[in-house]
């Protein structure tokens, strides 16, 4: 960590450029800061240099500050985050926008048809992870613009969408 704090402010900044350059390109979600300092972009191997875990949570703590990260898992740890390249209201809109295109509007869809079904191959959202799909699922509810019907787990979730 550099110790001038313009400098500092200045490579966290480029640091968070560059995690959501990288998350973006890989379609990573989450992030385990104690494995992500093992690998690409945070250490490098034959330089024999890695990021250390503490500058990497200052790191996401910016992110988080940004709205571009959220820490998941046991509460105070820090330790493991959803990194959202695209924010949750981006991709529900994306969402709401594939919906109303096909005339999906009143009909019950599943998180795991959204996510990984033959109508979505070819969305941006394809391939979404399930819990920033939930998000982005809570995000329409919250506009009024979804309702969500709860399964036994997260893929048996329903959805319905509105104009």
């Amino acid at each position: 960590r550099q110790p001038n704090e313009s400098t500092w402010k200045e490579q966290r900044r480029q640091w968070c450029d560059l995690v959501l350059a990288y998350y973006r390109h890989n379609r990573l979600f989450s992030m385990s800061l104690a494995e992500a300092v093992t690998e690409p972009p945070f250490a490098n191997r034959q330089l024999r240099r890695a990021l250390r875990v503490d500058v990497l949570r200052e790191i996401v703590d910016e992110l988080v500050k940004q709205g571009n990260a959220v820490w998941v898992g046991a509460k105070n740890t820090k330790d493991t985050c959803l990194v959202f390249w695209r924010k949750p209201e981006v991709w529900a809109s994306m969402i709401h926008q594939w919906a109303s295109e096909r005339g999906l509007f009143n009909s019950v869809l599943t998180v795991f048809e959204l996510a990984n079904g033959d109508d979505t191959v070819g969305q941006e959202f394809h391939g979404l992870d399930a819990a920033t799909l939930r998000r982005a699922l809570d995000v329409l509810q919250s506009q009024g613009k979804a309702q969500l019907f709860v399964g036994t787990s997260d893929e048996d979730l329903g959805v319905k969408l509105f104009a």
